[in-house]
């Protein structure tokens, strides 16, 4: 937008934004990694019309930058997750194997039918099952 007096395109924002905030023009840019949209990066200015084309030049490349540290750091976390996810399916097949005398494999498909059956995912089920074994007995 390059001038939020004038620009009509979201009459609900641009009336709100004017009446409460010191908001005159803004840039926005698509934050996405392979197709995938991760969100956006907006840019505000106090002065309408303030933004060139060098501006949005930077922006794009700022935007495009963000976007690859933030999926990122989104991996990361997901494989965080992931190590802790094997580790608790571990002590619960752990468990299986010793009590039903079972092997590895056959004690993780206990685990797979017993989630698909109640249609809970598999970490919480061997969550639950670990959990349940450090909770002492009434």
């Amino acid at each position: 937008m390059v001038d939020l007096e004038t620009d009509e395109r979201f009459p609900d924002y641009r009336r709100d934004a004017l009446a409460e905030t010191p908001i005159r023009s803004i840039m926005a840019f698509q934050m996405f990694i392979a197709g995938e949209t991760l969100g956006a990066l907006n840019v505000y200015s106090e002065q309408p019309g303030v933004f060139t084309p060098q501006s949005r030049n930077l922006g794009l490349i700022f935007a495009a930058h963000s976007s690859v540290a933030w999926n990122a750091a989104r991996r990361e976390e997901q494989f965080r997750r992931a190590l802790a996810s094997r580790d608790v399916i571990g002590q619960a097949k752990g468990m299986i194997m010793e009590r039903y005398r079972v092997d590895a494999v056959q004690a993780f498909e206990l685990l797979r039918k017993l989630s698909q059956d109640s249609n809970v995912p598999l970490i919480k089920i061997a969550t639950d099952l670990v959990s349940g074994a450090k909770t002492p007995a009434e």
